[in-house]
């Protein structure tokens, strides 16, 4: 296995900057895409009501395609 990872690590003692989050986060969802392509979420929940109330009528934050992370 490669000791060299792609995706930074937070270390013990500290944070990550929002960059190296979302540099982290874009390496994630490449990864997802191999495994299950398109955008993954439920049609519906037990706790759609709450959702809806707090994201002004959707189900969650509006998805970003990856290219723009």
């Amino acid at each position: 296995m490669n000791s060299k990872s792609k995706i930074p690590s937070i270390p013990i003692e500290g944070s990550i900057s929002y960059e190296d989050w979302l540099k982290g986060r874009r390496y994630r969802r490449e990864l997802s895409e191999r495994v299950a392509p398109g955008i993954i979420r439920r049609k519906s929940s037990s706790k759609d009501r709450r959702l809806r109330k707090l994201f002004i009528g959707e189900r969650g934050l509006p998805f970003t395609p990856t290219g723009d992370l």
